[in-house]
Formats: structure tokens, sequence, C-alpha cells
């Protein structure tokens, strides 16, 4: 072996043993020159100043609003497997779900769920008033006392994904009206005003509710959350495929639902849809997202609130759109008017026109607009990188 492989080799060795306690894989094909897909020095937190997460013992508990990239829980997926091996945690629970069946629309990937009996739905999408939709920018309804909700938890290979706490946030005009946990067996119940919770007697990988109805009166569910309390933190997906910003402005229970679940950061990515349509207008758009960073802040002043960038896509898989710039640069223009911290993750990918080499190198989908898995992946460990290079989680 010659001098010069023989010093490579040590100096390959001295910094993976160096950088092995931060490892991240990067899910980057072999063959890809890196510098081509990111430009690394964007990946930071901008205008983060002196606000950070520090971990103190108590869960952190982390919850992304958005569009179908966020439905689809890729991203707060990777997020909860690097945050289980930098805690040295086992149990990364699923946090907030929805019961996607209702609306006929598909579960994200940690877990299933279904629904029997009656019910009816709304979402924000196209909404034009404000509406009773919660963090999910929608809701269920039922005035049936046989109807149900369960949710079944999706195997992960690498972590323990069971709970042994459920909550559901609900409304009724009746004070009779309340959800039951069918399935598994709780020992304790506790009543809050917006939320139900139930202290399970073990831990579980699926669960059932029923609801407690009295004179047809109905009841409207919101969201559950489903959590470990031997996790060290909570990392919730609450996306909505189709959102805009505008229609989170429209759902009177988000602040709630929210208060509820008491975050320590909300990240909110949303930009794409609102990109997309022929009648975006910058303007409206910039007020939109005003309106939702007061509502947020005003709301929940000890969460921090983080706004992302969305990615560059194509308008009916030909043309780039111009537009998802306007509203990228929309974003970051008033989140350091109002010193918001920012993930610019339009700029990081490489801007416009940088969807065509994601979609070449299997890291988006052919529509031009949506991600693959392991391109989601890929986001979900950027963001990481990004929270704990800019000191935003201690």
């Amino acid at each position: 072996m010659s001098k010069r492989v023989l010093h490579t080799t040590i100096l390959i060795l001295i910094l993976a043993l160096v950088l092995l306690p931060h490892r991240v894989h990067l899910y980057v094909p072999a063959t890809t020159p890196v510098v081509l897909l990111f430009n690394h020095s964007e990946n930071t937190i901008k205008n983060s100043l002196s606000q950070k997460i520090v971990h103190t013992g108590n869960p952190i508990k982390i919850i992304q609003l958005g569009d179908s990239h966020v439905q689809a829980g890729f991203i707060s997926k990777t997020l909860k497997g690097l945050l289980a091996q930098r805690f040295r945690t086992h149990y990364v629970s699923p946090g907030m779900v929805f019961p996607c069946s209702v609306m006929g629309t598909h579960s994200p990937v940690e877990y299933t769920s279904y629904h029997k009996g009656k019910w009816e739905f709304q979402k924000v999408n196209g909404a034009s008033n404000p509406l009773d939709a919660g963090v999910f920018g929608s809701y269920v309804e039922t005035s049936d006392c046989l109807a149900t909700l369960s949710f079944t938890l999706k195997p992960n290979a690498n972590f323990d994904a069971s709970v042994n706490r459920v909550a559901v946030y609900y409304h009724s005009a009746s004070p009779d009206a309340a959800p039951i946990l069918l399935e598994p067996k709780c020992s304790k119940t506790i009543l809050a005003e917006h939320a139900i919770e139930f202290e399970l007697d073990g831990d579980a990988d699926s669960i059932a509710v029923g609801f407690l109805l009295k004179n047809g009166s109905p009841i409207t569910v919101y969201g559950l959350n489903l959590w470990n309390t031997k996790t060290q933190f909570i990392v919730s997906s609450a996306g909505l495929n189709g959102a805009t910003m505008h229609g989170f402005t429209l759902a009177r229970q988000l602040t709630s639902n929210l208060g509820s679940f008491n975050p320590d950061l909300i990240i909110v990515s949303l930009g794409t849809n609102d990109a997309y349509s022929n009648s975006f207008d910058s303007l409206n758009f910039s007020n939109d997202l005003e309106s939702l960073m007061s509502q947020l802040r005003h709301a929940l002043p000890n969460s921090l609130v983080m706004f992302t960038t969305p990615n560059d896509h194509l308008l009916n898989r030909k043309s780039a759109n111009t537009r998802v710039q306007v509203a990228a640069n929309v974003i970051k223009v008033i989140s350091t008017k109002h010193q918001i911290p920012v993930w610019d993750f339009y700029s990081l990918m490489g801007g416009k026109g940088s969807i065509q080499r994601w979609i070449r190198h299997g890291l988006a989908a052919p529509d031009g607009v949506h991600l693959t898995a392991k391109g989601y992946q890929l986001q979900g460990e950027l963001f990481y990188l990004a929270l704990f290079n800019s000191g935003f989680i201690e």
C-alpha cells in the first residue's frame, strides 16, 4: 500500500470517527454529484436569533402543518428516526392522526385509519368563509351512535411505534356527548376543555373509539393524538391534500387544537397549491401568511413558529412554475420582517428548474410536483441537519 493511499485511508477513518455521533445517511445515489443537487450553505434556519428548543427531559412536541407533502408523513417519520437516534430512545409515537378514511383519502405512512357508521366531513379547500375545521384543515362529524373510528399503527423496523395514551379533540353542543375508548382497555379518563384523554393499561398498536350520543346530537372530531409516555419527543404531521395558506386561515378550531397539543414548535409548510393556481396573487398570499402567522403567535405565545418554503415544481408536468419562486420569496420576506424562523427548502434544493434534476435522480415524482419516498426522506434529513446545525434544538 502506498503512503498516499495509507494517509488517505487514515484521514477517512478519523473523519468517520469524528462524525459518527452525528452521522446522517443522505439518500443520494452514489453516482450523483451532491453539489449539483444542493447548496449546503443554504441548509440553515434563518432568523433563528436566540430562539431555540432545549431538551430538558420533558418530551419535545413538534407539529408540521401543510398540504400533500406533509400528509404523506415521510418527512416526519424520517425526523423521528433521527431524533430517536440522537436522544437514544426506542419510541417514536405517531402523534396527531386523522380519520382519513372518512374523507376517502390516503393515510400517512405511519398508520391506517378505518371507520364504521355514517359520517360527514368538510375541509377548508375551496372555502370562502371560516368553518369549524381544526389542525388538519378539516373535520368529521356523526350523529350515528354506532359510528366508530379506529387506527392501526404500521410496524417500524427500527423503533417501537406503540402508544399508551390517546387524546381525542372533539366538540359537541350536547354535554352528554363524548368519545369512549372501545379498544384497548384504559385505566383512567381525563376530560379537558377541548379534548378527552385515555390512559391505556399498557402499550398498544391499534385503538378504536366509539361515541356516546344522546337524542341524535352530533359530535365533531378534529383529530386524535396517539403517543407513548416513554418517548422523549412527539413529532406530528397535520397535512391536507390540496391545502393552501388561505385555507388554513379559515380553520376556526386550528389554534384551539394546537393549544390542547401544546407544541414547542409549529412548522408551517404551505404555498405549493397557492402558487400552482392561475389565480395566484402575491399580495393576497402575503396577507394570508400574515394572518396565519398572527393567529398562531397570538394564540400560542409559548410556541415557536417556523415557516418553510415550498419545493420547486412543474406546471402540468412541463414548464417550471415561476410563481413558486414568488411564493418562496414572500415567505422569506414576511418571516424576516417579523423575525420568524424560516427554512428555505426552495433555495436549498436548487431553486428554479431544480425539480428536473430531482426527477432524473429518482428524488421527485414524474408529476413534477411531489417528491418520491426517497426524496421526502432526504428532505427530512436535511431539515434535521438544519435544526441542529443552527442550534435550534439543544
